[in-house]
C-alpha cells in the first residue's frame, strides 16, 4: 500500500525477511560460522506464519539454523502447517487478551515440549510476544532466540577484527 501511495507501480528495491538475507550472506561465505562456537543445547524453529506461508523461507531458515546449531529437532507439524503462535498482526499487544491467548496456545506448549529442545529459535517479533507468553503462563523450561543473537553467538571473527587485550 505504502509504494502506491508513493507513487510507485512497484517498489524499486528488495524487500526481504532479516532470515533470508542472514541466509544469503551464510550461502555467499560473507557470512562464516565458527564450528567451535555451534549452539550445542537442543533447539527447535518456530515457523511464523505470514513470512513461511506468503515468503516461503521455510528451507532457508533450516539452513540458517543447521548451520549454527548442532542438535536441530523440527516441530511437527511444521513450515506451512505449522501451529500459530496466536500473536499474528500484533494481537499479543492487546493485554486483555493475553490470558486467553496463552490458554489457547496448550497445543503450541506441547509442540515445543515434545521436542525437548531448550531453544526456540524465533524469527519474528510478534511470534517471540507471543512464544514468551506460552512459555511464562505454562512454565516451560526453554527460551527463546532471535536469528541476529544465534548468528552473533557463532559467527566466526577473523583475528584482525578480534578486540585487543589489556
Amino acid at each position: 500500500m505504502a509504494p502506491t501511495m508513493m507513487g510507485y507501480k512497484e517498489i524499486p528495491f528488495e524487500v526481504m525477511h532479516p532470515g533470508e538475507f542472514y541466509y544469503e550472506l551464510l550461502v555467499s561465505g560473507r557470512l562464516k560460522i565458527d564450528p567451535a562456537k555451534k549452539i550445542k543445547e537442543p533447539v527447535t524453529l518456530h515457523d511464523p506464519c505470514n513470512v513461511i506461508r506468503r515468503a516461503g523461507a521455510a528451507e532457508k531458515f533450516r539452513y540458517i539454523v543447521e548451520q549454527t546449531c548442532e542438535d536441530f529437532r523440527e516441530m511437527y507439524p511444521n513450515r506451512e502447517h505449522n501451529f500459530c503462535c496466536n500473536a499474528g498482526g500484533g494481537l499479543s499487544s492487546l493485554v486483555q487478551w493475553y490470558s486467553h491467548e496463552a490458554r489457547g496456545n496448550r497445543v503450541k506448549a506441547e509442540q515445543i515440549m515434545a521436542t525437548g529442545a531448550k531453544i526456540v529459535i524465533v524469527p519474528c517479533h510478534n511470534c517471540t510476544t507471543g512464544i514468551k507468553s506460552i512459555i511464562n503462563y505454562y512454565k516451560l523450561p526453554v527460551k527463546t532466540m532471535f536469528f541476529d543473537e544465534l548468528l552473533v553467538n557463532t559467527m566466526y571473527i577473523p583475528e584482525e577484527m578480534l578486540p585487543e587485550e589489556g
